[in-house]
């Protein structure tokens, strides 16, 4: 467990800005964007799931160069854009969405061609047994349903049709920040 310290927040220069990061974000293997707007109360969010893209980058394989991270507390309707995407020219990441189901839906786009196509899925699957257990596995298995390559591949594992989709709400969703806010 990392002490208090690793999460002191110390400045730095990342693309071009000057941007306050937590002492951990800068001995991962990646570059950390937060985004302009970012609220460093969400660090403690994202922790997990940046030090998860870590483990598993190294575990795969994966060259990861940068990823950019977002805040939206208090969202009080949709999200202007994705939840996330992977970007085969730069291997770079854009992550919204501070859960292992998306971090790892981005890292199949990055063991496969980059679309939504039989062989995402059959990585992405891969990625949700190998790394996500319990109803978090099963859930995630489920979304990936929502993709005909998805269905094909649950079918394959499950020799049964996925439930029906039920569209995921986004995690910042009323979500309150906790603790002051830390300005840069």
């Amino acid at each position: 467990m990392a002490s208090a310290g690793e999460n002191k927040l110390v400045e730095m220069k990342i693309a071009g800005r000057y941007r306050m990061i937590p002492l951990w974000a800068t001995r991962v293997s990646f570059e950390v964007r937060p985004s302009p707007s970012f609220d460093n109360r969400a660090w403690k969010l994202w922790k997990p799931i940046l030090l998860l893209l870590e483990k598993v980058a190294k575990n795969e394989k994966i060259k990861v160069k940068w990823v950019r991270i977002h805040s939206h507390f208090n969202l009080k309707g949709d999200i202007p854009h994705a939840m996330g995407w992977w970007d085969h020219e730069d291997n770079s990441m854009f992550l919204c969405h501070f859960d292992k189901e998306t971090l790892l839906h981005e890292l199949g786009h990055a063991l496969s061609s980059g679309y939504h196509g039989d062989p995402w899925a059959k990585q992405t699957a891969r990625l949700f047994q190998k790394y996500l257990k319990g109803k978090e596995q099963k859930q995630a298995m489920n979304n990936l349903a929502h993709y005909l390559s998805g269905r094909r591949i649950y079918k394959k594992i499950y020799k049964e049709r996925p439930p029906k989709y039920i569209e995921p709400k986004s995690m910042w969703l009323n979500l309150k920040p906790v603790g002051r806010k830390i300005s840069e």
